[in-house]
């Protein structure tokens, strides 16, 4: 009497075995076409003086309802999970564009001077610090301006920067890059960040991700953390 079929491998083997014509590549994967073939195949070339037992038979027609009920599943689990994906992107684009012209705040250490209005920015100190300040430098890297904070404890701060160098002249606009000191009461380094804020001009999609643009200024938007409406 034939055997019970035992694992898919098994089964895959027989299926080549029996069935005519180039066999399924390894890597193929039993679908329920050639799991229905190969128990066609079994009742076609059974021994006719000793058949297959039929409480066997049934056993491998319940094996092939499983299997293709799991291939349903598998086939309706992963049509979900586009449909989720693509309806999550499409929210994200939506909130993406309607943050042009909004007023957005997001990690980062560079500043567009507009040469007219003040820039502001905010810093966040990890702990106490005896003295902090803030050198703001020009594209070629010089340092045009510092701006001395004193002690300060833990926590974030509002900082506004004139657009000044230490002269008191005004600079052109442009971008500029903002660096904290900080150093406890011992001159250790205390871990400091700075959060920049700007108004989304415009809002790309492409391979690199949603990018929001601050003038010449891309702030990816995983990188925001606030917005405001701007006035």
């Amino acid at each position: 009497m034939p055997a019970l079929i035992a694992s898919i491998d098994e089964i895959r083997q027989q299926a080549q075995q029996y069935t005519p014509g180039t066999p399924a590549p390894p890597d193929q994967e039993l679908d329920r076409e050639a799991f229905l073939r190969l128990l066609v195949t079994q009742l076609r070339y059974q021994d006719p003086i000793n058949p297959m037992d039929s409480r066997e038979f049934a056993a491998q027609l319940a094996q092939f309802t499983t299997v293709e009920q799991l291939i349903s599943i598998n086939e309706t689990l992963a049509a979900q999970t586009d449909a989720y994906g693509a309806l999550a992107q499409g929210i994200q684009n939506s909130v993406a564009a309607g943050l042009v012209g909004k007023v957005i705040e997001a990690e980062g250490d560079q500043l567009t001077w507009g040469g007219k209005e003040p820039v502001a920015f905010r810093i966040e100190l990890s702990d106490a610090a005896q003295q902090v300040s803030i050198q703001i430098r020009n594209e070629a890297g010089e340092v045009v301006r510092t701006l001395y904070l004193g002690p300060r404890a833990a926590g974030e701060y509002d900082v506004e920067w004139d657009g000044r160098n230490e002269a008191g002249e005004t600079l052109p606009a442009g971008t500029y890059t903002i660096e904290v000191l900080a150093a406890d009461s011992n001159g250790e380094t205390v871990a400091a960040r700075s959060f920049v804020r700007g108004r989304v001009t415009r809002v790309t999609f492409g391979p690199e991700g949603i990018l929001l643009w601050i003038g010449d200024r891309s702030v990816p938007m995983q990188s925001v953390r606030g917005v405001e409406s701007g006035g």
